[in-house]
């Protein structure tokens, strides 16, 4: 049984707190439906089966390499720091090498929703070689799904789920990633460098400041070309979401005509931005990081902030554990892009490191933090 999550209670639940997040990002508005996604409510023998089954799909794909390299999502050795690495080195080469890069961000809506369960099992049958048993267990496992929603004290009736992969599966992400595995090829065709986390792929091309049409051409009908595969996979690709950004030095970009770094898909206009946030990770147009770095250090500075009042109440243990787990965790999301850079842009972290030690140390905000940490490493 499903249900849609919404800012009151779903189906199954006691409480909203036992919840996720109810939508799938917190800027999005909560009175617009389009903002909330369906979660699963799956019995815990359901999902250890499903991570048995996990494990021999896993090591299926590892074996026979059925997976593009290029897919960093619900894979042993990679994540959306991989991701990221690798899009963040392609754009700092050809901004060392003079070039100007265009990054293009394709939103699919509601993509895990919609996969289609009979071109999955032909997926898994051609593409991946799954048959026999094992195809009939991943057959059964699709059908006889429903779904139903609760808004409050209403809840409405039971509705069959005809397609989908359940969300907040163990299983069904990695059907995903199956599912949309050969979308590789038309990247390649045009050769456009791309690389993918789940459902948000990411598009890339270089060129000189002064041959920008036929790379906004190739990036149009690469664009294209995705949008038609959706469609022959029942999903769909959202132009107006979908992000445009060209990266280069502050000279690069000034050289650029407005009008020639647009992109038309399908009858909408994509203007370029200065900013994108590609997996949590803030990347400005001459990739300085000093947007992240202002939004990463407001951001653990509130929470800083929340946790004072309680410091005294709370402890030395608990509070160190609620920094690392607010903040810090926060620091080391995806660090290995702030490598390198000035000192002067990351000196903000800096200060909201150590005003997380003296908190949890209990220090007055103008002490000294440095003699301190190596008291402490001392006697530790």
């Amino acid at each position: 049984m499903q249900c849609l999550i919404y800012p009151s209670y779903c189906s199954g639940c006691t409480q909203e707190s036992h919840c996720p997040s109810p939508t799938q990002k917190p800027t999005l508005d909560p009175s617009d439906l389009n903002s909330f996604r369906p979660i699963s409510n799956l019995s815990f023998v359901s999902k250890t089966l499903e991570r048995l089954v996990n494990r021999r799909l896993t090591d299926h794909t590892e074996k026979h390499s059925l997976l593009p390299p290029t897919q960093s999502a619900y894979r042993a050795h990679h994540s959306t720091e991989t991701a990221l690495v690798r899009i963040h080195n392609d754009i700092v080469t050809a901004i060392d090498q003079r070039d100007v890069c265009a990054l293009v961000l394709l939103d699919l809506s509601a993509a895990f929703d919609t996969v289609d369960h009979p071109i999955l099992i032909d997926v898994l049958r051609q593409r991946f070689g799954i048959e026999g048993d094992a195809l009939g267990w991943m057959q059964s496992y699709l059908a006889n799904r429903s779904q139903e929603v609760s808004v409050g004290p209403t809840v409405s009736t039971v509705r069959p789920l005809s397609c989908g992969v359940p969300q907040g599966s163990v299983l069904g992400p990695k059907q995903f990633i199956a599912y949309s595995e050969d979308v590789v090829d038309i990247f390649r065709s045009h050769s456009v460098t791309h690389h993918g986390y789940a459902d948000d792929t990411q598009c890339l091309a270089r060129c000189s400041p002064s041959d920008v049409s036929p790379i906004v051409t190739a990036l149009q009908q690469t664009v294209h070309d995705v949008g038609n595969w959706c469609g022959s996979r029942r999903l769909q690709l959202n132009p107006k979401k979908t992000e445009l950004i060209w990266f280069g030095t502050s000279g690069n970009l000034q050289k650029l005509d407005p009008a020639d770094t647009r992109l038309l898909i399908d009858g909408t206009i994509i203007e370029p931005v200065d900013v994108v946030r590609d997996l949590g990770v803030f990347f400005d147009s001459e990739l300085s990081m000093r947007n992240h770095v202002s939004r990463l250090t407001r951001t653990c500075f509130y929470h800083l902030r929340r946790l004072h009042p309680l410091r005294r109440q709370l402890g030395r243990d608990v509070t160190q554990r609620l920094v690392s787990a607010f903040v810090l965790s926060r620091l080391d999301y995806c660090n290995a892009l702030l490598a390198g850079l000035p000192a002067a842009t990351l000196a903000p972290l800096q200060r909201v490191q150590n005003a997380a030690a003296r908190l949890v140390l209990d220090l007055k905000p103008l002490d000294h933090i440095t003699a301190r940490l190596l008291i402490e490493l001392a006697t530790s």
